[in-house]
């Protein structure tokens, strides 16, 4: 049955006025007639009851207007997953990331997501181990990574954008002489004793920071370990070292650690979403295009710089 002949008929039933609905309808009054006619004559029964002063529904014609409302609207919503999918608004994506990134930026964006993609539905793989996240992606096993560093050693097959770049500064006690600089360099920090994060999800780890200092000839000490930033800013706290860490830490920092900015131009770590440069998914587009103008305006929101 044609869908068209159907919506004439529920604005018919709706306004029951046969001028009223053909005016809307762009039609002659003639041609609705004929077009209600003949639904009636296919279905076998009066949807109407005509006379010459008013139209109203049947019996039959009030419950078919019923079913026909959903029919139609069912209708349209498949048309519209229909246009979608075209688009690759409707399907599926796997997001690989770890619980640091998760928490910065992933439950703050999905709700906009989800309204605007309903029917993209996004499964999240929570890894604490950076290494093993890279390894997903590099074997095609999800459709993004969203993780820290790695940013030159992108496989020829993966595509890459980096979302946010945040700088490093140095967090230390009242008591050391770095604490009331304005900035330092990294070959200032050559040899200083260090509080550093031993946590797997870190790929930026000691030798992320080694390789750091090594471009700028100087020594990076790693020589306390912490598995939780509160145990680092004890340490520090104690003097038992200096730190280095980015921007977003800034928030949890307590009140009697100072902090330093780096001046060094490469003195600073990539968030990077990341995917295969030739994935079937359509999906991925719209997600990468989406999370993009996200972290833009999440990182204008939140930079302290």
């Amino acid at each position: 049955m044609d869908i068209e002949l159907l919506k004439e008929f529920l604005i018919l039933a709706r306004c029951l006025n046969f001028s009223k609905a053909a005016d809307s309808l762009y039609m002659s009054q003639p041609v609705l007639s004929r077009h209600i006619q003949n639904l009636e004559n296919h279905l076998g029964v009066a949807l109407f009851a005509r006379d010459k002063h008013s139209v109203t529904l049947t019996d039959i014609g009030k419950i078919f207007a019923h079913d026909v409302e959903r029919i139609v609207e069912d209708y349209e919503l498949s048309m519209k997953h229909i246009q979608m999918s075209k688009t690759g608004a409707v399907g599926a994506i796997e997001l690989t990331t770890s619980y640091t990134l998760s928490s910065l930026f992933i439950y703050d964006f999905f709700p906009a997501f989800n309204r605007d993609y309903p029917d993209i539905k996004v499964n999240f793989i929570i890894e604490e181990s950076g290494p093993f996240i890279k390894k997903r992606i590099e074997e095609n096993k999800t459709d993004l990574v969203l993780m820290l560093d790695w940013t030159e050693r992108i496989f020829p097959n993966l595509e890459h954008i980096t979302l946010v770049r945040d700088h490093f500064y140095v967090f230390a006690n009242d008591d050391h002489p770095i604490a009331h600089q304005k900035e330092v360099t990294i070959k200032e920090l050559s040899g200083i004793p260090m509080v550093y994060l031993d946590i797997k999800e870190q790929l930026c780890s000691v030798n992320f920071f080694q390789q750091l200092f090594l471009r700028h000839h100087s020594i990076y000490n790693p020589a306390i370990t912490a598995t939780s930033t509160e145990g680092l800013f004890w340490e520090v706290l104690n003097g038992k070292g200096i730190s280095i860490l980015s921007e977003p830490v800034f928030r949890y920092t307590p009140s009697k650690i100072h902090i330093t900015r780096i001046s060094d131009s490469d003195a600073y770590i990539n968030t990077n979403l990341i995917w295969c440069r030739n994935t079937s998914n359509p999906c991925v587009p719209i997600f990468v295009e989406a999370f993009s103008k996200f972290a833009q305006d999440y990182y204008s929101a939140h930079s302290t710089t």
